[in-house]
């Protein structure tokens, strides 16, 4: 096994287990979230960097490759703990990074207050819709 086909089984799942830990333990900000350090606006920034990046890779794969089906293919590969190195190696370059941009932004999030949004996405929505409320009042 080369050191290509390393990377796409060890970068994959560490990151899924960082990801784990900052699910079990929720990362809080000890200042209640009022004022950010320097790191947590430099770690809100590439998150949102790290999104944009994401979506837009990702709207790319869409448009110009038909290669959705042997990503969900790998995709379940991955959960099943026997990813499929054949998968990876026959899709574009433009798919792999794709997958690298998601698993750098999972891995981003696990360092930040907001993992907690995996598990219960309704509290960022709830959180939007009273940002989005008080717009509406001071307008």
């Amino acid at each position: 096994m080369g050191m290509y086909q390393m990377v796409w089984i060890v970068f994959p799942y560490t990151v899924m287990a960082i990801v784990g830990m900052g699910l079990i333990w929720q990362l809080q900000t000890p200042n209640g979230g009022k004022t950010k350090t320097t790191t947590e606006r430099i770690l809100s920034g590439s998150l949102k960097w790290l999104l944009v990046l994401c979506t837009l890779t990702g709207l790319v794969v869409i448009h110009l490759y038909d290669e959705i089906a042997q990503l969900f293919l790998w995709f379940l590969s991955f959960v099943q703990l026997h990813p499929d190195m054949r998968l990876i190696n026959d899709i574009s370059l433009l798919s792999q990074v794709h997958i690298v941009i998601i698993f750098l932004f999972l891995l981003s999030l696990s360092f930040s207050n907001k993992i907690g949004y995996i598990s219960k996405p309704h509290l960022y929505i709830k959180e939007l819709l009273l940002k989005l409320n008080l717009v509406k009042r001071h307008l």
